[in-house]
């Protein structure tokens, strides 16, 4: 079940050039994973009339099927928190079919994007005979009506309480925390990631390298600061690119070397939030570089620890936050040249740019906050009209 998860779903549908892996004992497993979770949730609703029932990511592509082949008048919604990919990609999958037809077992399909929207009922048209209606972004399949939307995620946006210009909580002491750091700088990177090759971590070194090497004058002034939480350790790969992580920013920091100074700094291991939150009110600039996401928190995250109003954000243009936030400094981080560059301008914008930008960028994560996203999900679902319940006489 693991390993179909991360080491198939996982891969497939990141375009992050890792090759999936499909075993047939993998999928056994992953199918009766999916039945167990499927019995559980059948007998909490037993009681329950036309219940909804809220199904969470690609672990879980089957389960609504499996729930509604024995309570049809339930209300099954499916959110996935992972990218989509194009019908090509996704048709590499030796159980493209079976996935497809346990998703559209939902009611409600919900992704964070359009785009992933778009992807998948292309995917779900290349897969199967049904009837697909563009204008209203549903799949009719066996009488069965599933309706595909999209759900930006997003985090919790602090109240009026905490957002107060001088409030001593949202103060940071930048030298302190650089020394507990054991390094020297003027200005602060960070970023924040499961150690995982989607993020963009190993090219978000190069770039920071790049910027030295373009900008020598910020030697010894700019220091890039990466937490990084080991990720599905026991899987090969994993392993394999946190080796590589940890290499690259040990090859950068010896090029660079200064006594009382590093480039970056690489923390390998779990940080709360409480933790994190210091690393991002000190930041003068995020850098989030995924190569696929299907939205990315910490951007949010970020914007939503600044209540100071400052500090820049470079934004990959493949996670899925970058249709929301368009103020953030949008960069190709295959680029690393133009993620470079973004470093050079984020810490060399005025003031005004700066305060300008992320002012809007906290109206967008204030306005679209969790909650809103969370409601909108519900409401969608619990306005499903429930078909009736096999033996059960309709009022």
């Amino acid at each position: 079940y693991y390993g179909f998860s991360n080491e198939g779903l996982w891969p497939l549908c990141h375009i992050a050039h890792v090759r999936p892996d499909f075993r047939p004992e993998d999928w056994m497993q992953y199918r009766a994973a999916n039945q167990k979770f499927a019995d559980a949730v059948l007998e909490e609703i037993e009681d329950q009339k036309s219940p909804c029932v809220l199904v969470q990511d690609y672990h879980f592509a089957v389960l609504p099927r499996m729930i509604k082949e024995k309570r049809p008048d339930a209300r099954v919604a499916l959110f996935w928190h992972i990218p989509w990919p194009n019908p090509e990609s996704f048709g590499i999958c030796p159980w493209q079919t079976e996935l497809v037809r346990g998703m559209l077992g939902a009611d409600l399909m919900g992704f964070h994007t359009q785009y992933h929207c778009n992807n998948f009922l292309e995917t779900v048209d290349r897969t199967m005979e049904c009837r697909i209606d563009r204008e209203r972004f549903s799949v009719i399949k066996e009488g069965h009506l599933t309706a595909v939307k999209p759900f930006p995620i997003s985090v919790h946006f602090p109240g009026p309480e905490k957002d107060k210009a001088g409030d001593p909580s949202t103060k940071v002491d930048k030298p302190a925390l650089l020394k507990e750091l054991r390094t020297k700088a003027e200005f602060l990177g960070v970023g924040v990631d499961r150690v995982d090759y989607t993020k963009g971590i190993l090219e978000r070194f190069r770039a920071v390298e790049r910027f030295l090497d373009k900008h020598p004058k910020y030697k010894g002034r700019f220091t890039f600061v990466q937490i990084g939480a080991p990720s599905r350790t026991h899987i090969k790969r994993y392993n394999q690119f946190l080796a590589e992580t940890d290499a690259e920013a040990d090859r950068i920091n010896w090029k660079f070397k200064m006594a009382d100074w590093q480039p970056i700094v690489y923390l390998k291991k779990h940080h709360n939030h409480k933790e994190i939150e210091p690393y991002y009110r000190a930041a003068d600039v995020c850098m989030v570089t995924s190569l696929s996401d299907g939205m990315n928190l910490v951007a949010k995250e970020f914007v939503a620890a600044r209540e100071d109003g400052d500090g820049a954000l470079v934004l990959s243009r493949f996670a899925g936050a970058s249709r929301e936030l368009s103020d953030a400094l949008i960069v190709n981080p295959y680029d690393i040249d133009q993620a470079a560059e973004a470093i050079r301008i984020a810490l060399e914008m005025s003031p005004e740019e700066r305060r300008t930008r992320m002012q809007r960028l906290r109206e967008t994560v204030k306005e679209n906050n969790i909650y809103r996203w969370a409601g909108n999900l519900i409401t969608e679902l619990t306005q499903i009209r429930a078909e009736p319940r096999p033996g059960v006489p309709s009022a």
